[in-house]
């Protein structure tokens, strides 16, 4: 599963919106993203991510996220662990940066996944770069 279709189905459930409405809020079939979700890989054409960016337009900090989450899809190749993609809160734009990382509350069916997920990186290493990367796109330690 792509940062992107996580961070999609997030922002979805936020709203409430099931995937007929996400598809009519960006003006994409209902069978596009059904594909998308089911898809491995999770991408998405320069032209779909638009009208999905469009579809949030009331909300940038769901806009940035989902482009960061985006960043983190293709970040690929020889020293691509050492980039960091971040998204500022609102708050960060008036203020100094403090060094304090956000507090972050997840569901507790969230933490009962993540709690799955670790336990299955030694078994998989590649997964283990992926939910730190996910944790840091979130705002985690």
């Amino acid at each position: 599963m792509s940062y992107l279709s996580v961070a999609l189905q997030r922002h979805s459930e936020r709203r409430r919106l099931t995937q007929t409405d996400l598809a009519k809020l960006c003006g994409i079939s209902n069978s596009y993203f059904s594909r998308f979700f089911s898809s491995a890989t999770g991408e998405m054409s320069d032209d779909h991510f638009i009208a999905v960016l469009k579809g949030f337009a009331t909300d940038p900090q769901a806009q940035a996220e989902l482009v960061a989450a985006r960043c983190m899809d293709v970040r690929v190749g020889p020293g691509s662990e050492l980039v960091e993609i971040m998204v500022k809160s609102p708050e960060a734009r008036t203020k100094v940066p403090s060094p304090a990382v956000p507090v972050v509350e997840l569901s507790h069916e969230t933490e009962r996944a993540f709690a799955w997920l670790r336990s299955q990186c030694p078994l998989n290493p590649d997964l283990e770069k992926h939910l730190v990367g996910y944790a840091k796109l979130m705002g985690m330690k």
